[in-house]
């Protein structure tokens, strides 16, 4: 890649996206934020006034409830664009347009410094969708991420994350240590991508570590009682997911 500073466009209605990304943006020097929008007008109109001069858009699909596909006609035909999104159906329609990846939240650092690399490389779309598929790799357990935690960014290792408890929109992340921050993005993109073998979904609202399972009991109706180390209350695990875990670690028929 060359040493041309990337004059770039951030889109994005998340705070805490903007925060971290921000974060992570500053440790690539020829990456130059020009302006940043968390609205669709906003957008429209920074797109607008930039349009001769703007080498890059970062761009959330989602701008509350609004579809940033439709901001695109604002781009000269060179503008590159990075998109970042919770949703993976629109991967597809994205590699339409001059775009040189799609990360699907929640975003690390890597996968970012990947995506920024390949700024100014010449590649078929086909090897672009592809890519698509290669960034749902899973995250090891001894992995770092860059997280926005009270309005710090910090690393954190998968392996001390203990559950995750879906919010609506957002996700709540409590650590072994005690500590709880959210994270915008539906709980399946964290199923997604934590490694298979140590985390396991007991319910659609949560994941826990298989690594601090101190026991399960069998409760109602075929659902199991999860309890956690460092826990007080138990986790309820659904009727469904119950008789997954069963068969998955070869539970006897007394649960």
């Amino acid at each position: 890649m060359s040493n041309k500073v990337i004059k770039t466009v951030f889109i994005e209605d998340d705070s805490a996206s903007v925060n971290l990304l921000t974060e992570f943006l500053k440790s690539f020097d020829f990456i130059d934020i020009i302006g940043i929008a968390s609205t669709y007008k906003d957008a429209e109109n920074l797109l607008q006034k930039s349009r001769e001069i703007v080498d890059l858009v970062i761009l959330d699909i989602d701008l509350q409830g609004a579809n940033s596909l439709d901001l695109i006609k604002y781009l000269a035909p060179q503008t590159k664009i990075l998109f970042t999104t919770s949703f993976t159906e629109f991967a597809v329609k994205a590699f339409e347009y001059n775009t040189i990846d799609y990360i699907v939240k929640p975003i690390s650092f890597d996968r970012l410094k990947n995506a920024l690399g390949r700024i100014g490389l010449v590649e078929k779309q086909v090897e672009e969708i592809e890519n698509i598929h290669k960034q749902n790799s899973r995250f090891g357990i001894n992995n770092l991420v860059l997280m926005n935690i009270n309005n710090e960014m910090k690393f954190i290792k998968i392996k001390d994350i203990n559950y995750i408890q879906a919010k609506g929109n957002y996700t709540n992340v409590c650590l072994e240590d005690g500590t709880q921050f959210g994270t915008y993005g539906l709980i399946k993109i964290w199923e997604d991508k934590l490694p298979m073998d140590d985390f396991f979904r007991v319910h659609r609202s949560t994941i826990v570590n298989l690594h601090n399972v101190i026991k399960i009991n069998k409760g109602t109706y075929d659902t199991g009682i999860l309890y956690l180390r460092g826990i007080t209350e138990p986790f309820e695990v659904s009727r469904n997911y119950f008789s997954i875990i069963k068969n998955k670690f070869k539970l006897t028929s007394t649960l």
